[in-house]
């Protein structure tokens, strides 16, 4: 399910177009989707997947697309989203995360080679 959102375009809890999503970042202790990194066109932003769901081959998102817009940007997709900058976008999405925790991108090391 989750390589058929690579692509796929998002649109927030209010049904806002907010991009497309380049690539997924998976929890390492539960192999789940946590992260999604979307373009919206000018810029590559990560947004929680939690509470997302999918829908006629449209992710919805939790969040507001005014959230989506504030978050950091990402210059470089990272491989590994851990330390500080997972903590950081924790905090502006009000997600609750384990300070230890470490995300994978499942697409990431293709994509840092091309960006």
């Amino acid at each position: 399910m989750v390589p058929s959102w690579f692509g796929t375009e998002v649109r927030d809890r209010d049904d806002v177009p907010v991009g497309a999503v380049v690539d997924v970042y998976c929890d390492e202790a539960t192999s789940r989707p946590a992260w999604l990194l979307v373009d919206d066109g000018s810029r590559l932003t990560l947004v929680p997947a939690a509470g997302g769901r999918s829908r006629r081959g449209i992710v919805l998102l939790a969040a507001e697309r005014a959230l989506v817009g504030a978050s950091p940007s990402v210059a470089r997709p990272p491989a590994v989203l851990t330390g500080e900058p997972l903590l950081r976008l924790a905090r502006h999405y009000g997600v609750r995360i384990d300070r230890f925790a470490s995300c994978n991108a499942l697409r990431g090391t293709a994509l840092a080679r091309t960006a």
